[in-house]
């Protein structure tokens, strides 16, 4: 484990009449971009914010639009419902004599996971993600939007059936002359169609959303709900294809395998290839686990997952965005995180999304501006690499410093980057450092959480502490997603087990105690098997006897104990589902999470409800009522906010906004950017803001919030139980459906 600091020795005389003051290093010297002083950093916090943010950039923009992104649909509106789509905007500014420069990563393999660029078609030329794009093509009829209106049509013509039923009832009941019998018959009959009907297209939603979703064959960019959307992204890639579209260059781009120089007005840059990334994870700090395979699958899928827009530099108006949200229609969402928000005009599939990104100003734009430039360069088309004059870099570098936005105390920032074309890993450094100077709490809000590194270092700080006697302990909150994946749950689950809290990965420890059961099971048959062996026999004997030895004490420090392995035993994975329901009034739980000295950590995730967080549990009719009409017991609905973010705050003192991802592919293998500052009143503000989302409120101190998000999610835990609507967003980590496996994937 690398050791970020070396101990040193400060003389000091305490009766000199002078104070000293001290404080950690909060910056990373590995960057290639040093701390500036002078600048503002603005939170915007999920997409209705920073796309609106965006949106009034580029529509203010004089001079130019520098746009780089993992995922880009032209045709998602950045203001909803009514804005002007992304592309429009972009076309727009061109016509204005202003120039848009827009770089995204496409790898030809990926796509065929994940069309990260829906329209683009076979090299830019407009059209499906395997497509030619040579045909305009047609809009499909919108079936979704047509089975949803003949599904609120049902329900509401129910509603009356229901009605007109119960006075029936009622005629009937007093021996009314009103009371139809055949009218009755046929109510009902029309009732039970219409019912029926209902179910099957409530069955074909939930079919077409189960094959639509993050991560799935549709990309997170589609355009299942806007099918006019599909034309006009062909046709947009196929106007900037055939530079149809005045001052708008539109360019991908990905690794290379090898390592090349690059020459620039005398200045000479190295820039490296997937051969390298191999290499450098063959040697890197904290993932000696990972296996020759799993390198080769990082390397080869290597992405560039930076997001960043940067508007007018060079003049005294500059803006810049650091950001985590991607240009995805599905990104967009209000902190609302409404059940079903039919203003976001999401694809199926694609529910609630938390995320955030920051607005950036002053000096740090220097830095901004050389990494588009630099990137922009490196995919120049090739009639242009002999010309230096072509360079973006050259054009920036003798462009003015951007003016000093504050002169607050709190206003050095530093970019930061994960980018294998240059061997910097400085994000991955400012998470160790950051981690190691915490003495308060440490707060991850991530998409996922699969670095094993990050939480012995964590168990470090706090064992520090307590040799020193420290009385208070260190907090660590963690917001994320359960890993939902077949080949993703072994860098959780020990993420986890290091934190004390791998129980909560039920179907894993299940999968486990299975394993260990089977092992027992070989190793007992051995050991009882009493037949005179030869020599050799008797030697490969022990060394069987010795494998099967080391993998039950390898699962015994997987946390799989004689209590785990009684609790699983006999149980089928689709009963891992229902352990939830053990929880009772009296608060018992189906896990149990361990202590770490000095340590209190709470794992959670994001979930809403219909009716929304907070609300009342709808009163339900009378006994006499629901027997009559035949009506279910009313009960809340729930769906999963998918968390996108890539946040670090520590001791409202320091904040870490990037686009990487708490796994070893952002940290190491793909390209990555972020801004990082340590200013008191922006991590307090925006700890603020995303705990009093998340919780409901906030707290004064650390150890009042730690046991407030237990609260919280313990009444949430119960809440679904009974059907109830949630009491916040905020939900315990509890994963009953990931298996185990000791791979992973390459997100």
């Amino acid at each position: 484990m690398t050791d970020l600091y070396s101990p040193q020795s400060i003389p000091f005389d305490p009766d000199a009449p002078v104070s000293v003051d001290l404080t950690p290093d909060w910056f990373a010297n590995t960057s290639f971009y040093p701390p500036r002083a002078g600048v503002v950093i603005e939170p915007l916090v999920n997409g209705q914010a920073a796309f609106g943010a965006v949106n009034d950039a580029i529509d203010q923009a004089r001079h130019s639009v520098d746009i780089i992104t993992w995922g880009f649909d032209p045709a998602m509106r950045l203001k909803r419902p009514g804005g002007l789509r992304v592309g429009e905007l972009l076309a727009i500014k061109g016509r204005q004599g202003i120039k848009v420069r827009a770089l995204v990563w496409r790898n030809v393999l990926a796509t065929a996971v994940e069309n990260t660029l829906p329209g683009a078609g076979l090299g830019g030329s407009g059209g499906t993600a395997l497509g030619s794009g040579m045909l305009s093509g047609d809009a499909a009829e919108n079936q979704v939007f047509l089975l949803d209106q003949r599904r609120s049509k049902n329900l509401k013509a129910i509603r009356l059936l229901h009605q007109d039923l119960l006075q029936a009832r009622h005629y009937q009941s007093i021996n009314s002359r009103s009371y139809d019998p055949v009218f009755v018959a046929s109510a009902n009959k029309r009732l039970r169609a219409l019912e029926a009907e209902n179910a099957e297209i409530n069955r074909l939603a939930d079919q077409a959303e189960q094959a639509q979703g993050y991560n799935k064959l549709s990309g997170s960019g589609g355009t299942l709900q806007d099918p006019w959307g599909q034309i006009y992204t062909r046709d947009w890639f196929k106007q900037v294809k055939n530079e149809d579209m005045r001052n708008v260059e539109f360019r991908t781009r990905d690794f290379t395998y090898g390592t090349h120089l690059i020459m620039n007005e005398g200045q000479s840059r190295l820039v490296r290839g997937r051969v390298n990334i191999l290499i450098n994870l063959l040697n890197a700090d904290g993932i000696s686990d990972l296996s020759i395979g799993q390198m080769i699958l990082l390397t080869q899928f290597a992405s560039h997952h930076q997001k960043m827009v940067l508007v007018d530099y060079g003049t005294p108006q500059a803006i810049g965005f650091v950001m985590g949200h991607n240009l995805h229609r599905n990104y967009w969402d209000t902190d609302a995180h409404l059940f079903d928000d039919r203003k976001a005009g999401r694809d199926l599939g694609f529910g609630p999304w938390q995320d955030i990104s920051m607005k950036v100003s002053g000096p740090v734009l220097t830095d901004l501006g050389q990494n588009f430039s630099q990137a922009w360069d490196l995919e120049k088309p090739w009639c242009c690499c002999w010309f230096p004059e072509a360079s973006l870099e050259v054009e920036r570098h003798a462009l003015p410093t951007p003016k000093v936005a504050t002169v607050n105390a709190h206003s050095v920032a530093q970019v930061c980057r994960t980018q294998p074309q240059d061997d910097e890993t400085s994000i991955l450094e400012l998470y160790r450092k950051a981690i190691g100077n915490a003495t308060d709490y440490v707060y991850m809000e991530n998409q996922y959480f699969r670095y094993p590194d990050f939480a012995r270092r964590l168990k470090e700080t706090a064992s520090r502490r307590a040799s020193r006697e420290v009385p208070d302990d260190l907090y660590l909150f963690v917001v994320t997603n359960t890993p939902d994946s077949r080949t993703a749950s072994a860098t959780t689950y020990a993420m986890l087990q290091s934190l004390g809290q791998e129980q909560l990965m039920p179907q894993v420890q299940r999968d486990l105690s299975q394993s260990l059961r089977d092992y027992q099971d070989s190793l007992e048959q051995l050991q009882s098997h009493t037949r005179l062996n030869s020599p050799l026999e008797l030697l490969a004997k022990q060394h069987i006897i010795e494998g099967l030895e080391e993998k039950i004490q390898a699962l015994r420090e997987q946390g799989i104990t004689p209590e785990v392995e009684a609790r699983m035993r006999d149980r089928q994975p689709e009963h891992i589902a229902h352990l939830a329901e053990d929880m009772s009034k009296d608060d018992a739980k189906p896990y149990e999470l361990s202590d770490i000295p000095g340590l209190k950590v709470v794992i959670a995730t994001l979930n809403t409800s219909d009716p929304a967080p907070g609300s009342p549990q709808p009163k339900p009719l009378p006994d006499a009522c629901e027997a009559s009409l035949g009506a279910p017991t009313l009960k809340a609905r729930y769906k999963h906010i998918y968390v996108h973010s890539k946040l670090l705050l520590v001791d409202d003192v320091y904040t870490l906004l990037s686009s990487a991802n708490i796994n070893i592919r952002s940290l190491h293998s793909d390209s990555e950017l972020g801004i990082a500052q340590p200013n008191p009143v922006l991590a307090k503000s925006l700890k603020e803001k995303l705990w009093g989302m998340h919780a409901g409120e906030v707290k004064l101190t650390s150890e009042g919030n730690y046991e407030l998000w237990n609260e919280q999610m313990n009444r949430n835990w119960r809440a679904q139980i009974a059907g109830h609507p949630l009491t916040s967003h905020l939900t315990r980590f509890w994963d009953v459906t990931t298996p185990y496996s000791p791979h992973f994937t390459v997100d």
